[in-house]
């Protein structure tokens, strides 16, 4: 009975035998283990989500590119009924099928630890779901503020720059109006002040024209004419003046003259009334004397 036993060869990820003539076998070039293809496949699938990559048995890193595939020369048909009979009887042996049911439960705790395995990660799959579907929430909520915020800021900016370019056409149009009131100013002071000299009326003539020589020299022509005219008028109205200040001077002279009389012919009515007085007053005393 002893010596109908044998040992087998299993897949240590599925536990299961592995049958080199009819299943695709694997091997990790670093340790040399052997596996299922499908098995070792999908062990690397699940060790990728971890990040890292080792053997199932002994813990070695390794990678997807370090495995071979192993291929064995048979002899004979697998299906061969005298292959099949002694399987058959050794696996009607005790301590083989003893064997077989320690296999079978160390597969069912294997896989068991796995389920175990996947579900802790699906537990937290789900809880890093939550987190990030919270956090979703948090990053919506945030942006829909920060674009109401930005829509606000737009606002405000479209606003601001109205206003920007209200007061910058405020300051064009005073900017304006202020240069207009200095030419005015110059021009007056150009017709007004006769004791400007040439330096000062081109400064004055081309105040605000400083790049149109063709405005400059007809403002000069302007100012001249209108200087001209005014030194006329000026010399009219002075001649007017002085003619008429020789007809004061004449009439001041008379009325002196007339008043020189008047003088004496009041002080001579003056005399005249004081020798009345004098006579009226000696007839009183007199008439006063007699009456005693």
């Amino acid at each position: 009975m002893i010596g109908s036993t044998f040992a087998k060869t299993i897949c240590t990820i599925c536990y299961e035998d592995l049958k080199p003539i009819v299943e695709d076998l694997q091997s990790i070039s670093v340790c040399g283990h052997v596996f299922h293809e499908l098995c070792l496949q999908q062990w690397f699938e699940y060790s990728a989500s971890k990040r890292k990559n080792s053997c199932p048995v002994c813990k070695q890193t390794c990678s997807l590119n370090g495995v071979n595939r192993l291929y064995f020369q048979s002899i004979g048909d697998a299906s061969d009924p005298i292959v099949s009979q002694n399987a058959l009887n050794l696996g009607e042996d005790p301590g083989v099928l003893r064997r077989e049911v320690k296999r079978l439960e160390v597969k069912v705790e294997g896989l068991t630890s796995a389920l175990e395995r996947n579900q802790n990660d699906l537990k937290e799959l789900n809880e890093e779901l939550c987190l990030c579907k919270e956090q979703f929430k948090e990053e919506v909520a945030l942006k829909n503020e920060a674009l109401k915020q930005k829509a606000f800021i737009q606002e405000l900016l479209y606003s601001k720059s109205q206003d920007l370019d209200k007061s910058n056409l405020e300051s064009l149009r005073l900017q304006e109006r202020n240069m207009a009131l200095a030419k005015e100013l110059a021009a007056l002071k150009l017709v007004s002040d006769l004791n400007l000299d040439e330096e000062g009326v081109l400064k004055l003539a081309s105040f605000g024209n400083e790049a149109n020589n063709k405005d400059t020299i007809d403002i000069l022509k302007r100012s001249l004419v209108i200087r001209n005219k005014s030194y006329k008028e000026l010399m009219a109205k002075c001649n007017l003046l002085g003619r008429g200040e020789a007809r004061s001077v004449r009439k001041l002279e008379k009325a002196k003259g007339k008043i020189q009389k008047l003088k004496t012919r009041v002080q001579e009515l003056e005399t005249a009334n004081e020798v009345k007085d004098n006579e009226v007053l000696r007839a009183l005393i007199a008439s006063k004397k007699k009456n005693r």
